[in-house]
Order: C-alpha cells, then sequence, then structure tokens
C-alpha cells in the first residue's frame, strides 16, 4: 500500500529555478530601465547646455559687433573732427599764404574724408545686420526648430527625440511672445511706432532701446579724447532737430554749436572748431602776427534730406554754397538713415526691462529648457525590443485582471501618443545664460556691472529648471503633449515634494 515519494526536490527546484530566473530577468528589466532613465537625463543635460552656450557664444559675437559699432561711430566722429580741424587751419593759411594749399588738393582731401565718414556709417551698419543674422539663426534653428538638441540626442541614442513644441520656455526667454524678425521688420515696426522692449519681451531687444550704446560711444561729451586737441568738439545731432525751424539753414556759425543740442542720439554727425590761434605751418614764410580762424564746421546729414554743412574761415554760414563745383548734398552727407530721422545704426540691445525684475527671474538671464523623450510604442522599439522586458497578466477574478508591462517593447499599451505616461519616458533639463563679470575680491566681490551687450561676458551653466517666476516645468510638460506627466508632477506637488521649486510655485 506505499508508494516512493521520489520527485520532490524536482519540483521544488523547477519552481526555485522559475523564481530565480524572474528575479534575474526583472533585475536585468529594470537596470535596463535605470540606465535609459539616466542616458536620458545626461542626453537632456547635454543639449541644455548646448543650447545655453551656443546662446552665450551668440550673445558675446553681439557683443564683439556692438562694440565694433561704437568704435565705427568713434571713428565717424574723430573723422568729422579732423575735417572741422584741417578746415581751420586751411582758412588760416588762405589768409597768410593764399594759393601754398592748392584748392583741388584741398578738396580732394576733404572729399576723402567726407567718403570715409560714409562707409564708417555703412559699415556700423552692417554691424546690425550680421547681428540680427546670427540672432535669427539661433532662435529660428536651435530653438525653435530645436536642431541643437536633436543633435545631441541622435548622438546619444537614435531613438531619442526632441519635440520642437518643448522649445516654448527657451524661445519666450530669449525673445517673448515676439515673432521671428528680420532687419527690415524690426526697422518697419520702427516706423510703425509698434516696437517695444519691455517686461515679456524676451532677454533680446533686436530695435536696440540703445541709450546704453550711445552713452558708450559718447562717454565724455568733450571729445578730447577723440580728436586730441584741447579745443573743438564734435557730436552727433539730436532727432529733435528734425522738427527745428532752424535747422536746415542757420543764419550764423553760433546756432551751429552741437552743445545746444539736448541728447546724443539723432540724424547728424558734426564738428566745431572755435575760434583760436592758428600756425600755418606750411607757409614759407612765417607770419609776424598769427592769424585767428574764428570758426569752422561740419555737420554731415542723411542722404534723405540734401542738407550739408561746412563752413571754414572766410566762408559765410550757413555753408551751403557747392564744394568744388558739386552739389552739397554730394560732400559730406551720410548714406540713408536707418530709421528718418536718425543716422545711429540700432544696435541689438539687452532687454534691462527684464533685468529690472531682479532675481526673482534671474535678473533677466535666460533659461533655456531642453526636453526629450524616448517612444516605448514607437515602430523603432518594436523593431529593436528589448528582451529583458516581462509581461504578466494577473487574473484575479473572472471580471477583473491586472498587467504587468515592463516597457511595452510590442506597443502592447495603447497608442494613444504622448499623453500616456506608461508609452513615454520624459527628461527635462535648464541651461543658464548668465554674465559674469566679477568685481575683485579686494574690492567686495560681487558683479561689476549689470547684464549687457556692450561686453562678451557672457556664459552658460545647467541650472534648475525651477525656482523663478517663470519657471513652470509642468506647464512646459503639458505644452509639449505630455499632459500626463505634467498631471503626475502636479500631484506629486500635491502630496508635498517641493524639487527646487519655492513653494510649488513652478507649477
Amino acid at each position: 500500500m506505499t508508494r516512493a515519494r521520489r520527485g520532490q526536490a524536482l519540483v521544488l527546484f523547477a519552481l526555485t529555478l522559475l523564481l530565480l530566473a524572474v528575479l534575474v530577468l526583472m533585475t536585468l528589466g529594470f537596470g535596463m530601465r535605470a540606465k535609459e532613465r539616466v542616458e536620458i537625463q545626461m542626453a537632456a543635460d547635454a543639449a541644455a547646455y548646448s543650447q545655453a552656450v551656443a546662446t552665450a557664444r551668440t550673445f558675446n559675437a553681439i557683443s564683439v559687433m556692438n562694440r565694433a559699432q561704437v568704435a565705427h561711430m568713434v571713428a565717424m566722429a574723430g573723422t568729422q573732427a579732423l575735417i572741422s580741424h584741417s578746415s581751420q587751419e586751411y582758412a588760416a593759411h588762405n589768409v597768410v599764404c593764399p594759393g601754398e594749399i592748392l584748392p583741388s588738393d584741398w578738396f580732394t582731401a576733404d572729399e576723402a574724408a567726407a567718403s570715409q565718414v560714409l562707409s564708417l556709417q555703412g559699415q556700423a551698419g552692417n554691424m546690425y545686420r550680421a547681428g540680427m543674422s546670427i540672432y535669427i539663426k539661433l532662435l529660428g534653428d536651435h530653438i525653435a526648430g530645436q536642431e541643437l538638441a536633436k543633435q545631441v540626442a541622435e548622438a546619444v541614442n537614435p531613438e531619442l527625440q526632441a519635440p520642437p513644441a518643448g522649445a516654448e520656455k527657451s524661445f519666450s526667454e530669449l525673445n517673448g511672445a515676439n515673432a521671428i524678425r528680420t532687419r527690415d521688420d524690426v526697422i518697419n515696426a520702427m516706423l510703425a511706432g509698434t516696437n517695444n522692449c519691455g517686461v515679456g519681451d524676451g532677454a533680446v531687444c533686436p530695435s536696440g532701446g540703445s541709450t546704453p550704446a550711445l552713452n558708450a560711444t559718447m562717454g565724455s561729451m568733450g571729445w578730447t579724447w577723440v580728436h586730441n586737441r584741447p579745443g573743438g568738439g564734435a557730436a552727433f545731432g539730436t532727432g529733435g532737430a528734425a522738427v527745428s525751424t532752424g535747422f536746415k539753414h542757420y543764419n550764423s556759425s553760433a546756432q551751429m554749436d552741437s552743445s545746444r543740442y539736448d541728447t546724443v542720439s539723432g540724424r547728424n554727425s558734426n564738428a566745431h572748431d572755435h575760434g583760436r590761434t592758428v600756425t600755418p605751418a606750411l607757409c614759407p614764410t612765417p607770419p609776424p602776427v598769427l592769424p585767428v580762424a574764428n570758426d569752422a564746421w561740419v555737420m554731415s546729414d542723411e542722404r534723405q534730406t540734401h542738407e550739408d554743412q561746412h563752413v571754414y574761415g572766410a566762408r559765410a554760414p550757413p555753408g551751403q554754397a557747392p564744394e568744388n563745383a558739386n552739389p552739397v548734398w554730394e560732400m559730406h552727407t551720410l548714406g540713408e538713415c536707418v530709421v528718418c530721422p536718425g543716422i545711429w545704426p540700432f544696435s541689438m540691445s539687452y532687454n534691462t526691462a527684464e533685468l529690472q525684475r531682479g532675481q526673482a527671474n534671474q535678473y533677466g538671464q535666460p533659461k533655456l529648457y531642453a526636453m526629450l523623450y524616448r517612444d516605448y510604442a514607437s515602430p523603432r522599439r518594436r523593431q529593436h525590443p528589448d528582451p529583458w522586458n516581462l509581461f504578466f497578466r494577473f487574473r484575479f477574478t473572472e471580471d477583473s485582471d491586472a498587467e504587468f508591462d515592463n516597457a511595452s517593447p510590442l506597443g502592447r499599451v495603447g497608442p494613444t501618443g504622448r499623453e500616456d505616461v506608461h508609452r513615454n519616458q520624459v527628461a527635462l533639463s535648464a541651461g543658464l545664460v548668465y554674465y559674469h563679470r566679477p568685481r575683485p575680491a579686494a574690492q567686495g566681490g560681487g558683479w561689476s556691472e549689470p547684464p549687457n551687450f556692450l561686453n562678451p561676458f557672457w556664459r552658460a551653466t545647467l541650472a534648475s529648471p525651477e525656482g523663478s517666476v517663470d519657471d513652470r516645468p509642468a506647464d512646459s510638460l503639458a505644452g509639449a503633449g505630455f499632459t500626463g506627466h505634467a498631471r503626475a508632477l502636479r500631484r506629486l506637488v500635491g502630496e508635498g515634494y517641493r524639487g527646487g521649486g519655492p513653494g510649488g510655485r513652478g507649477y
């Protein structure tokens, strides 16, 4: 009646081996998920940092070109000062030794100097065009089109994707809600009076807001640092002169004095040398009494108005007589103004309105988001499934069951799109573009100056996606289509998770 009880160990061994295999497979599967999580986050960090670096380099290039514009405008003023100074010298020589300086030689040199002023104005305008071009390239391709983030993602893993919809935050940080505009778009907006740069318009003001640049250019209204002599002056005439009844025809050289202008921006460049004793060095016989040249004045206006002022010595104002038989507007007149009235070529400017929002908004310094995702139900993943994934269906009752799916390698999660948390793995990172010109530690440290587009001290670093008043990672996720992920993040905040955000304000 007794039977042999052999074989129990084999059954137990089979069950143990099955459990061991499941544990190994789960370890490998979870390990792969962890590896992919680290991979996508590192890729997002690299993309965010790359975008910040590209933006910092763009800002630095714009700053260098702005400085070149400033240099060209200073050179323009210096050339005008030399025209005025040499006019005074020419007038003094004509008093003491007429004909020693041939009129033809004088007019040739005068015309060459006038052409140089025109050329300098044009080159300064070209600097603005170049700055606009690289900014448009950054904004259109690397930010709105996410080309740089896509290249980083492709290099890390071809299945990672960078949705352009994830660039809304970065775009607004740089350009606000404004469209991507060409130089002509900006000029037309200025002419129509519809171009503004204020809070919410981004860090870059492509139309100028050029008071800092003008102040840097004008520096000292004495201008001795431009023309290197104690007397005389040079300046840029006010745009307000365009509506002045005394602008086009001066009754005396005293009315031409640029010191009566109350601003340094405007429609003309000018120089004025007041009465002084002149030593006529080219005269064969030095005069016993040095002549006094009362006034010399030159003003270059825009080509549209056909106005030119050039007075020296005995040549009476208003100086509208032809020079060397040439019409007055063909001598010292500048090229077409960028926005009339005004000869100042617009420079790319930093939006000081954003800067004044202070620490709560990173002092207006842009924070750029990079968003990458991996679709576990994509055709690529279906063609190359992860062999370590596990799928179980647990039937608890006849009417209900539960599934465990460790990645949906064959698309078992319904293809509902980006809103499906199970289907998509998402990583979000942020890069900060910041201005760094430190004060020496001996002077107390801190900033030497606020952010600007006149010095190339822009740098890049990684930063928390949370923290500033306009940092809302959940909104950025939802805006890119990842509504389920955004909802999960908000629920975490509701349960007490704070991440790097102040009191959940970023959600």
